[in-house]
């Protein structure tokens, strides 16, 4: 991982601003956060490819936008890369005012906690620009806390995060024999580098954070057969709609979080994250086949507005539910 030399507009990216928060954090706790901010916008991750232990989940290069798109588990990354990556979705964050700045000063944090000893491992999705090597988008798959695998109506089993947040068990509607926490991830940190320019770039990044974490799906079967979050509807539950998952979403939670928690900012929003669970469809090899051939050129699909329409008629064709239309462009 490199340090990048900054150029005036050369990556084409807005300048570093100090983020606003509702938190009484003082001009201290700011520049610090400014200067991470600033930190992980200089660093570069193209050696990371070459740097991974063993096969990815999915690596593709995408020679039309400059975008290569990794899925790995925690163990594959080395410990200095996994540092940079969770320090980017600390910065990102950030950016959004979705954590307490006052509480990342006080911590010295410079990125978010690395995963447990012994516990079972998380699948992250990191797309990077082939030219910077700057991460440009980001999502994880995180796993369950429960040491052993336990059934999804246990009392003893581990609450996901997003549950606890939102006062509700979303697993138990789904136990059955055979079916385990451990089959269980929580989507997290669906994100976009928010100092990416308009472009070709900013409009597929979150195709490719798709194409990753759907492949790790369907290579890895038996081992994810339901997974969970909160998001907000024109974001990730649309492309989650999209590529064909049957959303269970919960309405008219009142999510929160205790003041110790960097993170209860991100629910002193106007427009709240919702609650959702879903099975993996039957059918995503299906749906990864329209959008990898659009992005890689090879189908007959000459619009993303094309691509949406086809993914959208085979939901409808199906009797799945009509998805609402995005709000402000592309993805």
């Amino acid at each position: 991982m490199n340090t990048a030399h900054p150029r005036a507009g050369g990556d084409g990216h807005a300048r570093t601003t100090i983020p606003t928060s509702a938190d009484p954090s003082g001009s201290r706790a700011l520049r610090y956060v400014a200067d991470i901010i600033e930190l992980h916008e200089r660093l570069s991750y193209r050696q990371l490819p070459a740097e991974i232990s063993g096969t990815p989940l999915y690596h593709a290069e995408d020679v039309h936008s400059g975008l290569i798109t990794l899925t790995v588990r925690d163990s594959q990354i080395p410990a200095r890369y996994l540092r940079g990556i969770l320090g980017f979705r600390l910065a990102q964050y950030l950016r959004l005012s979705w954590i307490s700045a006052d509480l990342v000063y006080r911590t010295a944090a410079y990125h978010e906690p690395l995963p447990r000893p012994g516990q079972m491992e998380s699948i992250h999705t990191v797309t990077l620009c082939s030219r910077t090597g700057r991460i440009r988008g980001y999502v994880g798959l995180s796993c369950s806390a429960d040491p052993v695998s336990l059934p999804l109506d246990s009392p003893r089993r581990a609450l996901f995060p997003t549950e606890a947040a939102h006062g509700i068990d979303l697993l138990g509607q789904y136990a059955r024999p055979g079916l385990g926490t451990h089959q269980v991830f929580e989507l997290k940190r669906f994100l976009r580098d928010q100092s990416m320019p308009l472009g070709i770039q900013h409009d597929r990044v979150p195709w490719h954070l798709m194409l990753g974490m759907g492949e790790a799906m369907i290579q890895l079967d038996d081992a994810i057969r339901l997974v969970l979050g909160d998001a907000k509807e024109h974001v990730a539950l649309r492309h989650l709609r999209l590529a064909g998952f049957d959303l269970h979403v919960v309405e008219d939670t009142s999510p929160s979080l205790p003041s110790s928690d960097p993170l209860a900012p991100i629910y002193h929003q106007g427009v709240l994250a919702k609650p959702f669970v879903a099975p993996v469809p039957e059918d995503l090899p299906w749906y990864r086949d329209v959008v990898r051939s659009y992005m890689d050129g090879s189908s007959d699909l000459t619009s993303y507005h094309e691509m949406v329409a086809r993914l959208a008629g085979r939901r409808q064709a199906n009797g799945r539910p009509v998805i609402p239309r995005q709000r402000g462009g592309a993805a």
